[in-house]
């Protein structure tokens, strides 16, 4: 099991590439980024239900991606978006996956350790981390 560290969740490099392009500090549009995200979250969220993860997993997953992916697609859907964003795209991927090998991660591992943690009915990324310990200290 990795680190459940920000930096290692591409999510969160997708956000930050979000606000950065909203700030007018990037030109790239992260659009089709967003897009295929939220396919890809669909998918984990059918996983989710198909495991019998927690309410709480469920309700925190769609709350977090609403806030990080479908908003900002949300606040996107009338810009363009150009064969150029799409290579930004694929080098933000190759940057990320850099990282992680850098950081001693193997790529099948990151799907791997999101797939059993699906399985597994526990908490994917930091901020699910924290909210299933904040809601476990409760009970």
């Amino acid at each position: 099991m990795i680190e459940n560290r920000p930096d290692f969740v591409f999510s969160y490099w997708i956000l930050v590439w979000y606000i950065l392009y909203e700030l007018k500090i990037v030109k790239y549009n992260p659009k089709i980024t967003l897009i295929i995200a939220v396919i890809v979250n669909a998918t984990m969220l059918s996983m989710m239900i198909y495991f019998n993860n927690s309410w709480i997993n469920i309700l925190s997953f769609c709350v977090i991606n609403f806030f990080i992916k479908v908003y900002p697609l949300i606040r996107l859907r009338n810009t363009e978006y150009k064969w150029i964003d799409l290579y930004a795209s694929v080098v933000l991927y190759i940057i990320y996956l850099a990282w992680i090998n850098l950081n001693g991660i193997e790529t099948k591992q990151v799907f791997s350790d999101y797939y059993d943690s699906t399985k597994k009915k526990k908490p994917l990324g930091p901020i699910m981390k924290y909210i299933d310990d904040f809601v476990s200290r409760r009970n």
